[in-house]
């Protein structure tokens, strides 16, 4: 990332008191230097809270790359293709009855950011007791059965972090600064990741198993723990009195299931390129979601992958996902998020094709390098549109309507995926859902959608 991919000052035209400088002697070394290279001013709140954004995804991706090998610690521990299917289902399944109640609970709450966060450290702490699994297993259970196990309900844990992080992001990040603080975010994501799954899957190959794992799990997640810590310094925008009496009387509001129910549709009729978005992104990952339980399996029983073949593959593509970000952020920035995510949708059947028609490591691992320059075209176009489409005062409302609609199919595909693999293999099925994929991604065309305009009624959120 060079230094035109960074995050610009932003300045606003009246500096609020609260925009204050950190004393100098407070600043660690390593902020100094990112906030640097990032051009960042952080006697301003917007640029405080950017870098707490990007810092905080450094310390965070040493656990995300450990998690790259779940699947794998857990077939070799004995888990069954059934049940390593179930960690994208169950998990899913939890979601579609959480989510709505979840956003509405983080809409009322009045320590809404407490929540998020501890929602996400206890997830993470999950890890400490699926690293420990081999050693706590009581029963007569099979350990990769226990871990299944334990990872859906850890990833229980975790729905308040997943329905209030997008809004939290639309609400401190301005406008015009998302898709720079989102490029960064990714590219440092990719550079660490990269460098970690490749030293993890020789760490993995090198240790006796399951020592190696263990010790993997505990260390990364103390390093994540740092992440949250970063997370807790983010400073939201001050709320004018309006607001905060609109705010007041949701938290007081009382509503039966049934009018909530209407309350969500209604939401729904007022946002309709929400419901666009919602639509199109179902229809386009529908393919995506009901194979992603195969490829770990595909690569570990039937190519006969190490831990050290997984690790290299997961670095190659994040190194490739680093430049293309660099490549796609201009382009983005240049024609438009929604107007690219009609154009990079098409690109969604490529990896599942590619695949099923080269069935080889050696040349998966040239796939992993393509795919990850051409997809983060797609998840810069996806991800700045989203937050565009989220509506004021609304957003926890918004994200959970967004996260059960999606874990509907999050829940079905992967255990239609793992029954069609099953009777006719993985490559001809991969074959089958790239036809999937991109009748999916024609959605963007079929059903456009473009920015939204919040008149006064859908800012004030839904009555």
């Amino acid at each position: 990332m060079n230094r035109s991919s960074g995050i610009q000052p932003y300045h606003m035209t009246k500096e609020k008191s609260r925009d204050k400088e950190e004393p100098h002697s407070k600043q660690s070394i390593l902020k100094k230097l990112l906030s640097r290279y990032l051009r960042l001013n952080l006697k301003k709140r917007d640029d405080r809270n950017a870098f707490y954004f990007v810092a905080e995804v450094f310390w965070a991706t040493f656990l995300t790359a450990a998690t790259s090998f779940n699947a794998a610690y857990a077939i070799r521990l004995g888990a069954s293709d059934q049940e390593i299917g179930y960690l994208s289902s169950i998990g899913s399944l939890f979601a579609i009855f959480l989510s709505i109640p979840v956003g509405r609970w983080l809409q009322r709450s009045k320590h809404k950011r407490n929540l998020i966060m501890g929602s996400l450290a206890l997830y993470r702490f999950g890890f400490v007791i699926i690293a420990l699994a081999p050693w706590i297993n009581f029963s007569n259970m099979n350990d990769g059965t226990l871990v299944v196990i334990l990872l859906i309900l850890f990833s229980i844990t975790n729905r308040p972090f997943i329905i209030g992080f997008a809004p939290m992001q639309s609400e401190v990040i301005p406008p015009q600064r998302r898709a720079a603080v989102i490029s960064a975010r990714m590219q440092i994501f990719h550079a660490v990741r990269s460098l970690s799954v490749f030293l993890l899957g020789l760490w993995l190959n090198a240790i006796i198993f399951p020592l190696n794992y263990q010790i993997m799990y505990l260390v990364t997640f103390g390093l994540s723990i740092i992440s949250v810590i970063l997370l807790f310094k983010i400073e939201p925008p001050e709320k004018n009195e309006e607001e905060k009496k609109r705010e007041q009387i949701k938290k007081l509001e009382r509503l039966s299931f049934k009018d909530q129910l209407k309350k969500l549709r209604l939401l729904l009729k007022d946002n309709p390129q929400f419901l666009r978005f919602i639509l199109n992104t179902l229809a386009m990952d529908f393919g995506m979601w009901a194979t992603s339980p195969l490829f770990t399996i595909f690569y570990v029983r039937e190519l006969g992958a190490s831990d050290a073949w997984l690790g290299t593959y997961s670095a190659l593509h994040s190194v490739c996902n680093i430049a293309g970000y660099a490549i796609w952020r201009p382009i983005v920035k240049r024609f438009g998020e929604t107007r690219m995510l009609k154009w990079t949708a098409l690109f969604r059947p490529l990896w599942t094709l590619s695949i099923a028609l080269f069935p080889n490591l050696n040349a998966i691992l040239v796939i992993a390098g393509a795919w990850g320059i051409i997809i983060p075209g797609l998840g810069l176009s996806s991800q700045s549109t989203y937050l565009k489409m989220l509506p004021p005062n609304a957003r926890e409302e918004a994200q959970s309507i967004y996260s059960t609609i999606q874990n509907i199919s999050m829940f079905f595909s992967p255990l239609l995926g793992i029954a069609i693999a099953g009777a006719i293999g993985i490559p001809t099925t991969l074959l089958i859902f790239s036809g999937v994929r991109l009748l999916g991604s024609l959605m963007w065309m079929i059903n456009p959608i473009d920015a939204p305009k919040f008149n006064k009624t859908q800012a004030e959120g839904v009555k």
